[in-house]
C-alpha cells in the first residue's frame, strides 16, 4: 500500500506540473475513500483541487488531513493561504501558522494579507513593522510593507522600513538597490534619481547603482545625461538592463538600435518582459516581423456576454463591496481608482463561480482559434487544450477622469477585460481600450493595433505582452475584471 501512496504522490506531483488534475484528482479521491488518513496524500488532493478551482473541497481535505496532524505547519499554512484565496477570513488560521513556524516568514506575509482582507490593514501594517524592525534584512518583508503602505494610503511612509534599516546597516547594498527599485517600479522617477545620488555618493558608482540612476534620469527627461551612463554601462547583461536602454533608444528616436539591443534576449529566461519593446523597435523600424508578432487576425477577441449568464447586477453588487477596502497598488497603472487585492476569481462566491465559468469557457474557445501553433512566437508557441490556469485576477474601478496607463503583464499568456460598469454618455472615444500602440512616457507616435468601446459585459481578449491601456472619460463608474491565464 505504501508504494501505491508514493505513486499517486508522483502523479499527483506531475499532474500539477503539466495541467492534468483532473485526471489525478479522482484517483487520489479513491485511495483515500480507504486510507482516510494519508496526510501527504490529503494534502496533494488539496493542491489538485485548488488547481481545478474547487477551493472549498480544497479546505475540506486539509482540515481532514490537520484532524490527523494537528501540529503539521505546512498543512496549516496551506489551509490558511487556500482560504485567503477562496475570500473568507484567513487571519486566524494564519497565525496559528505562525506558531507552528515562527520563523517562516512567507507565513507572516499572508498574515499581512489576510489582516488587510478583513479589513485590518493597520494592524498588519504595525505588525509588519515590528518584524522588519527586529529583522532588517528580511528583503521579502520590505516590499510587503512598502505594498500594503501604498493600499492604505500611506505611500509617504513606502519605504519607512527600508531607510530604518539603512540606518542601522548604510552598507546594506540589497536595501539600497531594493529603496530604488519600488521608487521606478512606482514611476517615482524623481524620488529614484535623488536616491540615486546620494547612493552613489555613500557606496561608489557601482553598476547596479549607475543602471538605475541612467533610468531615473531618462524617466525625468534628462536624456543626454542618461546616454552617458548608459554608454559606460556597455552591452546589457540582463533583460531588467535590456528593457531600460531599450527605453532610452524608442525614446530618443533608434528604433533599429533598440531592437538590436532587444532580439538577443528574446529566446532567454525573462523574454516575457522583452517583447513588448520588439513590438515597439519593429514597427518604429518597419520590420515585418511586427506584423508576425501582433499584426496577424486572431490574436485578439471581443465578445459581448449574456449579462444573465454572468449574474452581472449580483456581481456588480459583490465588487463594489470589494473596492471598499481597496486601494493603489504601489506599481500598478490605475489612476483615479482602486485594484482589489487578492486573485479575485479564486474567491469562492456564487458570484464569481458563476462568471468564472463562463470566463473559462471564453477563453478556451478564443484558445482554439488562434491562429496555427508557431514554436517562435510568444503567444503561438504555448501549448492549448487544458483548461485555463489563471496567474492572477482582479477587479479594477475607475471613477471621474480614470484610466489605466499604457502597460503589460509579463507574468501571463493571455490577459482580458471584462466590463462590469460602463460610465453612460460616453462620447469621442472616451473610456476605450487601447490594444497595442505605446506608452505616453515614450513620447512615441505609433497608433493602436486596435481600440474597444466599452460596453457591459463585453469581454476582450488579447495577448499579455501587448501593451494595453484606456482613455480617460468625464465621469461616472468604469468596473471591470481582468486576469491573466498562465503559460503552459
Amino acid at each position: 500500500m505504501a508504494d501505491d501512496a508514493k505513486v499517486l504522490a508522483e502523479l499527483a506531483e506531475l499532474a500539477l506540473a503539466n495541467g492534468s488534475e483532473a485526471e489525478a484528482e479522482p484517483r487520489l479521491a479513491e485511495y483515500l475513500a480507504s486510507h482516510p488518513g494519508d496526510v501527504a496524500l490529503l494534502h496533494w488532493t488539496a493542491m489538485l483541487r485548488r488547481a481545478l478551482d474547487r477551493r472549498e473541497e480544497a479546505i475540506t481535505a486539509l482540515e481532514q488531513a490537520l484532524r490527523y496532524a494537528p501540529d503539521n505547519p505546512g498543512l496549516m499554512h496551506a489551509l490558511a493561504h487556500v482560504t485567503l484565496e477562496a475570500g473568507r477570513p484567513a487571519a486566524a488560521l494564519f497565525e496559528q501558522a505562525v506558531r507552528l513556524a515562527p520563523a517562516k516568514g512567507e507565513i507572516r506575509l499572508g498574515l499581512a494579507s489576510a489582516r488587510f482582507a478583513q479589513g485590518e490593514g493597520e494592524r498588519g501594517f504595525a505588525e509588519l513593522d515590528a518584524m522588519l524592525a527586529a529583522n532588517p534584512g528580511w528583503m521579502e518583508g520590505h516590499r510587503q510593507y512598502a505594498q500594503i503602505a501604498a493600499l492604505l494610503g500611506k505611500g509617504g511612509m513606502s519605504l519607512s522600513s527600508i531607510d530604518r534599516a539603512l540606518a542601522r546597516f548604510p552598507q546594506g547594498d540589497d536595501l539600497h538597490r531594493m529603496a530604488i527599485t519600488l521608487l521606478l517600479e512606482g514611476e517615482r522617477y524623481p524620488e529614484a534619481l535623488d536616491r540615486t545620488k546620494r547612493v552613489i555618493a555613500v557606496r561608489g558608482a557601482l553598476a547596479p547603482y549607475v543602471l538605475q540612476q541612467a533610468a531615473a534620469l531618462d524617466e525625468t527627461g534628462q536624456t543626454r545625461e542618461a546616454a552617458g551612463l548608459f554608454e559606460e554601462l556597455g552591452a546589457p547583461g540582463d533583460t531588467g538592463h535590456a528593457i531600460w536602454l531599450a527605453r532610452h533608444l524608442l525614446r530618443t528616436g533608434q528604433p533599429q538600435q533598440a531592437a538590436a539591443v532587444v532580439e538577443p534576449w528574446l529566446a532567454q529566461a525573462g523574454a516575457e518582459s522583452i517583447w513588448p519593446y520588439a513590438e515597439l523597435a519593429w514597427r518604429l523600424g518597419g520590420d515585418p516581423k511586427a506584423e508576425w508578432l501582433d499584426g496577424q487576425t486572431g490574436l485578439w477577441s471581443v465578445v459581448d456576454l449574456d449579462p444573465e449568464e454572468i449574474g452581472l447586477e449580483s456581481l456588480r453588487a459583490l465588487l463594489r463591496q470589494l473596492h471598499e477596502g481597496s486601494g493603489r497598488f504601489l506599481d500598478q497603472s490605475v489612476r483615479n481608482g482602486t485594484q482589489t487585492e487578492g486573485a479575485l476569481l479564486a474567491r469562492i462566491d456564487p458570484e464569481i463561480v458563476q462568471v468564472r465559468e463562463v470566463l473559462c469557457r471564453e477563453v478556451g474557445r478564443f484558445v482554439s482559434a488562434l491562429p496555427a501553433s508557431d514554436a517562435g512566437h510568444p503567444m503561438l508557441s504555448q501549448m492549448r487544450g487544458a483548461r485555463p490556469r489563471f496567474a492572477g485576477s482582479w477587479s479594477v474601478r475607475l471613477t471621474g477622469s480614470g484610466f489605466h496607463t499604457a502597460h503589460h503583464h509579463p507574468q501571463g499568456w493571455i490577459s482580458s477585460a471584462l466590463y462590469i460598469s460602463v460610465p453612460e454618455g460616453l462620447r469621442d472615444g472616451q473610456g476605450y481600450l487601447e490594444l497595442g500602440g505605446a506608452p505616453a512616457g515614450l513620447g512615441i507616435d505609433i497608433p493602436p493595433r486596435a481600440t474597444v468601446a466599452p460596453a457591459e459585459a463585453r469581454l476582450v481578449l488579447f495577448p499579455s505582452w501587448m501593451w494595453h491601456g484606456t482613455r480617460p472619460f468625464h465621469a461616472g463608474e468604469r468596473m471591470t475584471i481582468a486576469f491573466d491565464v498562465a503559460r503552459a
